[in-house]
């Protein structure tokens, strides 16, 4: 903690230019609380962490969420100093009495509340959701940032993200169907946006970092989704990944995977899914499973050329696969706004580009081309390669991706 409330009910916060030898004297002379729960605290003035109050060991305050590291302490300090200098009205460690919350920072800008919540550490998904919902009771719009040391980046474009993770995308434009990700570094000063998140599988996902010092950093950022296009590695890296799921799928023989061949297996085997499954859509992170699996789920169920297949039809078959537990739906309590049909219906609407299919009514499609079932993996590959650039020559793909 940063704030408490001294013995006369005044509220003091360390980072209002106390030098050390005053916060000595301080400690000497005064008593402190927490504002929350109204419990004694210590004024700690270590040589390894910044000065802090922390409640006694026996004193367990309903109010403090987590033990907050010198980490977080650290950055919930560089980014209160930075939003002092983009808005008047901002205050450190508030507490709101009617939700009984704490969080990081508050800022009023034109009118309209906002609180930042710095997280540096894993909370419960029950836990984020009750504050979340807390902060959004009172019209407060909640802006969170993730510590940067639990960001894991394998390659430039290429990120390992936990469940944890997703869980704080979040929706910042009206004008982007996509969510970003924020996170905070202390020690660099620097704020990572990662933006065009394209998943690979539930933890492994393509996105482009934006990375900026905090001093350059605007407060209308949090708010904009920055005008960035997709690098032109982007589809080779698709590729590479699209191979890699070919050739060790059924190397890691987990419960789903078995479920899932199974499925496959009755048409051909899971190495060699259909060519036109398994390509990235702007909706795509709606859905936890990797795109190969739901949309050859997809392809399996159109198998007839001589009937119409309503999406009501369509959208049935991927919810009992979900309930069958074979397939699965992104965690997105911050980016709510569309529901994982709205990436079925992309897919439907990019095979109907590739002329795979035609649509029959505004609800109703019809296949009119075959599906690809390759006999062996050379065949896969070299497909996948070809309907790699029939892709990128279509206006659903590589052009309105670089309009994100």
């Amino acid at each position: 903690m940063l704030v408490a409330q001294r013995s006369n009910g005044q509220t003091i916060s360390l980072l209002d230019g106390w030098t050390r030898q005053k916060l000595k004297r301080l400690k000497e002379e005064e008593t402190f609380v927490c504002p929350g729960c109204q419990k004694e605290v210590i004024l700690k003035l270590g040589t390894k962490k910044l000065p802090h109050f922390a409640h006694k060991r026996e004193t367990k305050c309903p109010f403090e969420h987590e033990t907050e590291s010198s980490y977080h302490a650290s950055g919930k300090r560089d980014l209160f100093t930075w939003l002092q200098k983009q808005a008047p009205d901002v205050q450190l460690e508030p507490y709101f009495l009617t939700i009984q919350q704490r969080p990081d920072l508050y800022v009023n800008i034109q009118g309209r509340p906002y609180v930042f919540e710095y997280q540096c550490s894993v909370i419960s998904e029950a836990q984020f959701q009750k504050r979340n919902n807390g902060y959004k009771k009172t019209g407060m719009q909640p802006i969170w940032i993730l510590g940067a040391h639990q960001l894991q980046r394998l390659s430039a474009f290429h990120f390992k993200l936990s469940r944890f993770q997703w869980l704080f995308t979040q929706y910042v434009s009206s004008i982007s169907p996509q969510p970003l990700l924020f996170y905070y570094c202390p020690q660099t000063k620097k704020l990572i946006r990662l933006v065009h998140l394209v998943p690979f599988s539930t933890y492994h996902a393509f996105s482009v970092p934006i990375i900026q010092k905090i001093d350059h950093v605007r407060i209308h950022d949090f708010f904009t989704y920055p005008q960035i296009s997709l690098p032109s590695s982007f589809w080779r890296t698709w590729l590479m990944q699209k191979t890699k799921w070919r050739q060790t799928f059924t190397f890691y023989p987990s419960t789903l995977t078995r479920a899932v061949c199974a499925d496959f297996y009755l048409h051909h085997p899971p190495s060699l899914f259909p060519c036109e499954a398994g390509w990235p859509l702007q909706f795509g992170y709606l859905f936890e499973s990797p795109p190969f699996i739901w949309q050859t789920y997809i392809l399996l169920f159109i198998n007839s050329s001589n009937r119409t297949y309503s999406l009501a039809e369509i959208y049935n078959w991927i919810k009992k696969k979900i309930a069958e537990r074979k397939l699965f739906v992104r965690a997105l309590p911050l980016a709510q706004a569309y529901p994982y049909t709205r990436a079925i219906y992309e897919y439907i609407q990019r095979l109907e580009q590739l002329g795979y299919v035609r649509w029959m009514t505004k609800k109703s499609i019809q296949r009119i081309q075959n599906w690809t079932f390759p006999a062996t993996i050379e065949e896969a590959l070299a497909n996948d390669r070809s309907l790699l650039e029939q892709i990128k020559r279509t206006s659903l793909s590589y052009n309105d991706w670089r309009e994100f």
